[in-house]
């Protein structure tokens, strides 16, 4: 089962603080780390070592080094041929403040992310032709998501839309989304509600085929516009959440693709997503297979 992911590729620089700060103050990090990261490069790991084929297309940058953080993706087994270099830019990155519960706060500068054309996936349009399902984010331009999952939709190929960061899209990319994959926060920005089911009915109403809104702790909630199904979380002792959406997104393409019905897909995914905050960082805390597999055996849910 091939998957290709279109988006982001960062590097992470996170601090492990006691809380997270207020406006205008300055707290003490008891922890630091530098790690690659990016959704879509997490997505694309997260769904490498889950079992799936994967190929990235994305864009890191020359002056800071790039070529290694290709080589390192393709160490992981992923398909690194349509990665792109650029010469004047840096790779993307992220600052990341983790507080002793998980919770986090990121602030993304995209640099060489933002270099990721239309016409650069047209170039690697085979790539996403070969593929079973595309994942795509919004860490990368808006216009370039459109361009990707219309040829998606071309070949026949499933459309697995995670909208974070949050930011309007064009009305028309809905129709093209087989499955999108909104947080709470998310749902509301995109549908102007805080309700969980009307937000969802509203994306069902615009184009989009499935929903699945990721709840955090309280789990996931799914919706074709006929079924409903709430999957609740697993329990883990969670030290960071930072990827955790990403994990989930990459589990449900891999067992969608390996032909689980819905509710073992979403079951899946929460242990993918809830194993990924026991772990600091981003791509060094992304679950293995038989990670998940292990954790099955002996699931709690509350």
């Amino acid at each position: 089962m091939k998957i290709a992911v279109v988006g982001s590729i960062n590097k992470d620089y996170t601090a492990q603080v006691d809380k997270l700060p207020q406006k205008g103050e300055t707290v003490i990090a008891s922890n630091y780390k530098i790690s690659l990261g990016g959704k879509g490069a997490n997505q694309a790991v997260a769904a490498k070592r889950l079992g799936a084929e994967v190929a990235m297309i994305g864009a890191v940058g020359k002056l800071d080094g790039g070529q290694d953080i290709v080589k390192k993706l393709e160490n992981d087994g992923i398909d690194v041929s349509g990665i792109l270099i650029v010469d004047d830019e840096v790779t993307g990155n992220a600052m990341i403040t983790v507080d002793e519960k998980g919770a986090n706060t990121i602030v993304v500068y995209p640099g060489a992310n933002n270099k990721l054309s239309p016409l650069w996936i047209e170039k690697q349009k085979e790539i996403i032709r070969n593929a079973h399902f595309a994942i795509l984010q919004l860490e990368i331009p808006i216009e370039t998501v459109e361009f990707a999952v219309k040829i998606s939709k071309e070949y026949n190929v499933k459309v697995i839309l995670n909208p974070a960061p949050a930011k309007k899209l064009p009305e028309e990319i809905y129709e093209y989304v087989d499955i999108i994959t909104p947080n709470e926060v998310e749902l509301t920005q995109l549908t102007g509600t805080e309700d969980i089911k009307e937000g969802a009915s509203i994306l069902i109403q615009k184009g989009v085929k499935e929903v699945i809104v990721t709840l955090g702790e309280r789990g996931c909630y799914y919706t074709d516009g006929i079924r409903e199904i709430f999957v609740e979380a697993v329990r883990v002792k969670a030290i960071d959440t930072t990827a955790a959406g990403d994990a989930f997104n990459a589990a449900i393409a891999v067992a969608l693709g390996e032909k689980m019905d819905i509710n073992s897909a979403l079951i899946f995914a929460n242990i993918a997503g809830a194993l990924t905050t026991t772990k600091m960082g981003a791509q060094d805390a992304l679950p293995f297979r038989q990670e998940v597999e292990s954790f099955k055996k002996n699931l709690v849910f509350g």
